[in-house]
């Protein structure tokens, strides 16, 4: 059971971006990555092309790169940064808790 899913809201806890918070656009769970919106913003330069509509498309675009998922904390119902847990339900299924509160996440 991972800690950290898509869709999730976190903060960032280490690099140049420590204490921005965002949304998990997506998971590398191969390289233990996660790319959070409006975090660790880099510059991508791309071939400048034009549409059929003559619309220019590239050129010095800036997006999110990655962040190693140890560098994230997921953010509880109160807005702080908390550690996650896992409890069995009633029904057989793990569920994600907050180590602050107590909580289901």
């Amino acid at each position: 059971m991972a800690n950290i899913k898509r869709g999730d809201t976190v903060q960032v806890i280490a690099g140049k971006d420590k204490g921005v918070k965002g949304t998990v656009i997506a998971i590398n769970k191969r390289e233990s990555r996660v790319i959070v919106e409006g975090a660790n913003r880099v510059k991508r330069h791309t071939a400048e092309t034009t549409s059929e509509r003559g619309v220019k498309v590239g050129g010095i675009l800036t997006i999110e790169a990655g962040i190693h998922i140890s560098n994230v904390q997921l953010v509880g119902d109160d807005g702080k940064a908390t550690r996650i847990g896992a409890r069995v339900d009633e029904n057989g299924k793990n569920v994600r808790i907050s180590r602050r509160t107590g909580k289901d996440v």
